[in-house]
């Protein structure tokens, strides 16, 4: 017979407290995550095929919520996911070297399928099907703006101007609006289809790049990122494609197939007009070290592309100003100048009568002209620095990609959108030891996140907004300067 032992409450209480207790957290956490997950998935649903079925209807039009309580709902929701993310990776386990990159995915499932089956927040989508339509009839959406050419989703557009998005875009665009004949929903799920797919291959993408003990926890991270998930999965941003072609892009730097890596720089480009910014650093790295033969292949390669696209689908000045996103000139949101832009308009309302609005306006765009010249002083510095530093190696030029689009985006772009910081995250995934690029990038993400509670106080969106990354980069680079890992193979850890 086998001894058996008679059951001992204070050594059982004694194993719960002691052992039990965490594999119990380990297994409540994910199930409360789980469950706001859903709710958040089922709210963004009832709410968007509510306000699809009004707009075709012709019914009452908002912008993105119709109710404070529906606003509560969804964007504390979100924050509380952030929160339950933020628990999660400070209780992050020992790596398990032997998991497959299936095994993770099966292992968050319900997440990704929870925002796959959620609706849309924003109306980008209906920008995105709606230029697809434009395409498919043969009417030029570079030249063309999308108020001036009707379709049956019209009615949900908010954007009037040229596209601002590329010729890489459009052809998912294009793709997806084939389906609108059949139902606008088919459609719309059909991108967002694409998104999703986009999304897992960047985590697998980032599997194959990552350290063997590293890469099972920055990729779940990744994969799990709730901005990631509500902007590229659930509300089908193209922001996706751009950071797979950024993933390649490093891939291919590492790998050192410089040709292959000016194809992903084009692909970027051709997705979203920032990746621009990237092309004379890796051009200045590649003269450091004496690629003439990929220069002149990348040199040869971007004549004939330019060619092409000039004689095509961007056969003017007109179409190529297009992509610098004219109509958001003279606009503020959550950024530096809106900030600015509050604290004036507080000013002129106490007292100071001198600063009437035109008053204010000119003093915004004088700011705006500062602020994009000293972002091409400090652009022009950094490229200097990579002719004449001492260290040229790779993991320098990984990480001066991020911190050129971060500090873009924190000191001179007047118009953000809590999305844009999500094409940061995959540097910050592989940027090798640079702990302030990480946490600031982190930062930016999560007070972006804020943007949909504080949706009507401009002051306090734009201060926390840009205000908490900025004081994580001043107190960062006050305290320790960032580090960046002297070795040629890129060192990473968690997001």
């Amino acid at each position: 017979m086998i001894a058996t032992e008679r059951p001992n409450p204070e050594k059982t209480m004694r194993q719960f407290n002691g052992r039990s207790a965490p594999a119990v957290w380990n297994l409540l956490l994910p199930l409360i995550a789980l469950v706001v997950a859903a709710w958040l998935s089922f709210q963004l649903a009832e709410l968007g095929l509510e306000k699809f079925d009004l707009a075709l209807a012709g019914g009452r039009k908002y912008a993105t919520f119709p109710s404070w309580e529906t606003h509560l709902g969804i964007s504390l929701s979100y924050l509380l996911l952030w929160l339950l993310y933020l628990v999660w990776l400070s209780r992050r386990q020992r790596p398990s070297l032997g998991r497959p990159f299936r095994a993770v995915l099966r292992s968050i499932t319900l997440f990704i399928l929870l925002a796959f089956l959620a609706y849309p927040l924003g109306n980008d989508i209906y920008l995105y099907l709606h230029t697809g339509l434009m395409n498919l009839s043969d009417v030029n959406p570079f030249l063309v703006g999308t108020k001036h050419f009707t379709s049956e989703l019209s009615s949900l557009v908010d954007w009037g101007q040229p596209s601002t998005y590329g010729p890489l875009s459009h052809l998912l665009f294009t793709g997806s609006a084939q389906l609108l004949a059949i139902h606008p929903l088919l459609a719309i799920y059909a991108f967002k289809g694409i998104c999703l797919g986009l999304h897992l291959l960047n985590g697998y993408l980032l599997w194959s790049l990552l350290p063997v003990l590293e890469r099972e926890a920055v990729v779940t991270a990744y994969l799990l990122n709730p901005l990631l998930l509500l902007e590229q999965v659930a509300s089908g941003h193209i922001d996706v494609l751009v950071c797979t072609c950024t993933i390649v892009l490093i891939g291919c730097l590492q790998e050192q197939r410089y040709a292959a890596a000016f194809v992903a720089l084009w692909a970027g480009f051709l997705t979203k007009t920032f990746p621009l910014l990237w092309m004379p650093l890796v051009g200045v790295w590649l003269i450091r070290h004496r690629r003439w033969l990929d220069l002149l292949w990348a040199a040869v390669f971007s004549v004939v592309l330019l060619v092409g696209l000039g004689s095509t689908v961007l056969p003017a000045p007109e179409a190529w100003r297009s992509l610098l996103n004219p109509g958001v000139a003279g606009q503020y949101q959550a950024s530096l100048l809106a900030l600015v832009r509050s604290a004036l308009f507080w000013l002129g309302g106490s007292g100071f009568s001198m600063l009437t609005p035109a008053l204010t306006k000119h003093l915004l765009l004088q700011l705006g002209q500062y602020s994009l010249l000293i972002y091409g002083l400090f652009y022009g510095w950094t490229l200097l620095q990579g002719l004449t530093k001492r260290s040229d190696r790779l993991p320098n030029l990984i990480a001066e990609l991020g911190w050129v689009i971060l500090t873009l985006f924190l000191f001179a772009t007047p118009w953000l959108m809590p999305w844009y910081p999500s094409v940061l995250i995959p540097i910050a995934a592989l940027v090798p030891q640079d702990r302030l690029f990480r946490l600031t990038t982190f930062t930016f993400c999560l007070s972006s996140s804020c943007t949909y509670l504080l949706l009507r106080h401009d002051g306090l969106k734009g201060l926390v907004v840009v205000g908490l990354p900025l004081l994580v980069l001043g107190l960062g680079s006050f305290l320790a300067p960032p580090q960046v890992s002297t070795s040629g193979t890129a060192q990473t850890q968690n997001v």
